[in-house]
């Protein structure tokens, strides 16, 4: 019973070995004889017609390029706008005193 478990446990490792690592000495004994053909494939399809397409001229480009100028203009003069004035006046530049 040993001999033939061992026997089995050979036969799974080569067969594992044989599939998985096509490259080694023992699997190439299976894959060397393999029907191999030396012809080119014939192709059994309708031959390619043309297409037909139409192309469409591009419009209103200039029209992009001016909104987005115009978002940029007005998003610079959003920002200028918020920008916070210097103080006009209105306070004492003197000194506070602090008693305990």
């Amino acid at each position: 019973m040993s001999l033939l478990k061992n026997l089995f446990i050979f036969f799974l490792i080569v067969l594992t070995l044989n599939f998985s690592l096509s490259n080694i000495a023992i699997a190439q004994q299976f894959y060397a004889e393999a029907d191999v053909p030396e012809h080119s494939p014939q192709s059994w399809s309708t031959p390619e017609e043309e297409i037909p397409t139409v192309k469409v001229k591009k419009k209103g480009s200039w029209l992009w390029w001016i909104l987005g100028l115009a978002v940029i203009g007005g998003g610079a003069a959003a920002a200028v706008s918020a920008t916070p004035e210097e103080p006009s006046g209105g306070g004492d530049t003197g000194s506070v005193d602090v008693t305990w």
